[in-house]
């Protein structure tokens, strides 16, 4: 029984995998990484016009903005 929890930690540790660095190019919105030489080079965007009430996410997705909104305020007497 001990040697079987000695021995499964150490084979979990040699499975794990080495995680993947993302590039500048891969990383989410909003999210700056530093340059790295590993990385290949961004491919110059094409130039697209858009509708208004567009936004470009990439990948060929964009996603339509539309609608009101509205407040209002009552004031009631009991």
């Amino acid at each position: 029984m001990l040697l079987t929890a000695a021995v499964l930690p150490a084979a979990a540790g040699e499975r794990a995998a080495p995680r993947p660095r993302l590039c500048p190019q891969d990383a989410p919105p909003g999210v700056r990484l530093p340059d790295r030489p590993e990385c290949r080079e961004a491919p110059p965007a094409a130039v697209r016009s858009t509708a208004p009430g567009f936004i470009d996410l990439g990948n060929d997705t964009s996603l339509r903005v539309s609608g009101r909104a509205g407040y209002e305020i009552g004031y009631g007497r009991r």
